[in-house]
């Protein structure tokens, strides 16, 4: 019996396979995209107020448990 290699080898013989180029293919240059600048964000008082939540509700007590 043959091995497969051997059998490999007999193919190639009788089937000639093209050979591929090992050539590195030139690289395009890529152009350098500048990303849009980000606008500042412009927070209204309440926003801010919001935020850091100085506008809640504080919990009283009152007939029937803590409401807000």
């Amino acid at each position: 019996m043959k091995t497969m290699k051997d059998q490999l080898r007999q193919w190639r013989e009788v089937n000639p396979v093209p050979v591929k180029s090992t050539q590195k293919r030139k690289q395009k240059p890529k152009a350098n995209k500048k990303q849009p600048a980000k606008k500042k964000e412009k927070l209204t008082e309440q926003d801010l107020r919001y935020l850091m939540n100085t506008n809640m509700k504080t919990l009283r007590r009152g007939r029937g448990g803590a409401y807000k």
